[in-house]
């Protein structure tokens, strides 16, 4: 007959296993506030020391519903809440792992504060403590120990709350060398920045909605990775997928593509809200939001390959937590995976956003479809539906200068050409592109410039053409770049009012 026999899990090694689980110092911030947030909170602050002299404490507070001593207690031990049960629809947490996991990734030893009907009680875990006891035993603060806590007193003058303390930066340590407080110091704008990204619908929210977000005393503002605000951002309409969880009760998934504005139609202040354009590529793709939190983006889940003349699409999924399961969400909340009977639906969704996206990358290039005008450089088609440019010869600007050449001196432009044609610097384009470093400012007196150009053309023309200058000029605008500049066309005709008035007569 068979038997069941109690295994508990040695504490210092599991607890040591799960300090490995991966956070990112920035991820493992957000999952402390995400116990914030599911706490009611309209207020979190985080602290870092602001001199290296003082004791290297990272501290999370939050004006939240705060917990009793025998709450905080359960909150404190490993898996206290079974991810199977149907939480509460603004609940971020799931496994009961977050706080603890999160938390002592970063340090070894967490502190918990928390105040609720005036009454305050703590807990501690100290892996330190952990790996001598080699037992599950957490320390309960004294009332004296609990005032000698740093930012203590940004607690207390709250009516209720909670204090999350990380002490111990044995992973900062070894990264850095020992220059903890340094690493500290830079990670406090990328933390920043991930906060803003990631809460940003919190942060951004009206009235009662809104939770104001601090770090030290400076106050985090909302990125917008939809640029939503902005005139030119290109947005579909919002449609809604049904799929059952995983006890066969639907639910429903909302979609919204967006299409981001050219690099050059953004100030200062939109560079800075999608979090800088030099990311753009990377950043192209899905932005799946749970209960308004932002879980994972910058990726199209294997759909389709990131591209350049993609990367200002963007598609919005919000999911409600009861579907955490069925995409695959896991501890960290920084991975997904998309459930394969909605996979089908969304693909027509991220073509798309890819097409606009492109139509839109190409519209202030060549204008493929416009009939009689004659381009620069022609795109032509080579194996493997691969493409090359070349400049085109048949444009009338073209032959108006060849007609002039001598063959002798055609020839020689034709070996310049050629070598013009295969050494276009391509690589160094796309690099440039990608970065936003293309300048397209033009000079200011580049229409006086087309315009001069046009009557050395016209004068040209007239030398051996038998068209009228009315003609002429027409032929003009229709090539490149003069068709560019409208305005040149009727400073051209004014230039020559004299001369075609007396031709009419």
């Amino acid at each position: 007959m068979s038997t069941y026999r109690q295994s508990i899990p040695q504490a210092d090694t599991l607890m040591g296993s799960m300090r490995s689980m991966g956070y990112s110092f920035e991820a493992a911030i957000a999952d402390i506030i995400d116990n914030s947030i599911s706490a009611n909170c309209s207020v979190v602050k985080l602290f870092f020391p602001s001199e290296p002299t003082e004791d290297l404490v990272v501290g999370i507070l939050d004006d939240g519903e705060g917990m009793s001593a025998d709450v905080l207690f359960e909150a404190m031990r490993y898996g206290s809440t079974d991810s199977e049960l149907e939480r509460n629809a603004n609940d971020l947490g799931r496994f009961g792992l977050g706080m603890k996991s999160a938390s002592l990734s970063q340090c070894r030893i967490l502190t918990v504060v928390s105040l609720q009907e005036e009454k305050i009680s703590s807990y501690s875990w100290d892996y330190n403590y952990i790996q001598n006891r080699k037992e599950w035993v957490v320390k309960e603060l004294s009332k004296n120990e609990i005032k000698a806590l740093p930012y203590i007193h940004s607690l207390l003058e709250l009516p209720h709350g909670t204090l999350v303390l990380w002490q111990d930066f044995d992973v900062l340590e070894k990264s850095s060398g020992g220059m903890v407080y340094d690493a500290l110091v830079e990670l406090k704008e990328s933390v920043a920045n991930n906060i803003a990204l990631i809460f940003h619908n919190f942060l951004s929210a009206k009235g009662k909605e809104q939770i104001k977000m601090y770090l030290n005393k400076g106050r985090i503002k909302p990125m917008d990775p939809f640029l939503e605000s902005h005139s030119k951002t290109t947005t579909k309409k919002a449609r809604s997928i049904a799929i059952r969880d995983s006890k066969g009760q639907e639910r429903q998934i909302w979609v919204k593509p967006y299409i981001l504005p050219f690099a050059t139609d953004l100030n200062d202040e939109h560079r800075k809200l999608i979090g800088g354009v030099e990311t753009l590529r990377i950043k192209q793709g899905f932005y799946v939001y749970r209960n308004k939190r932002l879980i994972i983006w910058g990726t199209w889940f294997g759909m389709k390959p990131r591209g350049e003349l993609t990367k200002n699409a963007r598609v919005r999924v919000d999911i409600p937590n009861s579907l955490d399961d069925i995409w695959s969400i896991d501890i960290k909340k920084q991975t997904a995976s998309i459930p394969k009977q909605i996979q089908r639906q969304l693909h027509q969704t991220v073509i798309d956003a890819m097409d606009i996206s492109v139509r839109k990358q190409t519209h202030r290039g060549r204008k493929e479809n416009v009939e009689d005008i004659d381009y620069i450089w022609d795109r032509m088609e080579g194996r493997g539906k691969t493409f090359y440019y070349q400049i085109n010869r048949e444009s009338k600007v073209f032959q108006m200068v060849r007609d002039r050449m001598s063959e002798e001196d055609y020839t020689l432009l034709e070996m310049l050409l050629k070598e013009i044609e295969q050494n276009v610097p391509t690589q160094q384009i796309y690099i440039d592109k990608s970065n936003d470093a293309i300048s397209q400012d033009e000079p200011d007196n580049r229409v006086d410039e087309i315009f001069q150009l046009g009557i050395y053309m016209v004068n040209l023309a007239k030398s051996f053409n038998k068209k009228s200058i009315i003609e002429i000029v027409s032929d003009l605008m229709k090539s490149e770049p003069f068709c560019k500049y409208k305005v040149v066309e009727e400073k051209l005709l004014d230039n020559y009012k004299d001369e075609i008035n007396k031709r009419s007569i």
